[in-house]
């Protein structure tokens, strides 16, 4: 799997991924989203909280690209897959969008 590198997150959203207990396992917060991602398995993980109770999980493998962005107030993530994608608004607002092939 393709990832940004940190200094793309960086101008995406201020802050770096960070390796968790496997090093080869990242994971990013930004506001109330946590996106944590393993490129070698290829896999992603979003979870959106409402405080510090989880209110969204979505875990997907097969992952081929993962693409992040901000500008015109917004700022995103998109995780491309084999069968489909899964798109991510974190500002304004958080909007998920999950399609598959």
């Amino acid at each position: 799997m393709l990832v940004p590198s940190d200094a793309e997150f960086v101008d995406a959203f201020g802050v770096s991924p960070e390796a968790g207990d496997e090093p080869w396992i990242k994971a990013v917060r930004v506001e109330d989203v946590l996106l944590s991602f393993d490129a070698v398995a290829a896999s992603v993980r979003v979870r959106w909280f409402d405080g510090e109770e989880p209110v969204v999980d979505l875990y997907r493998e097969r992952a081929s690209r993962m693409l992040v962005w901000s500008g015109r107030g917004e700022s995103h993530v998109l995780v491309e897959f084999t069968d489909g994608e899964l798109a991510v608004r974190i500002h304004p607002s958080v909007r998920i969008n999950s399609r598959h092939h």
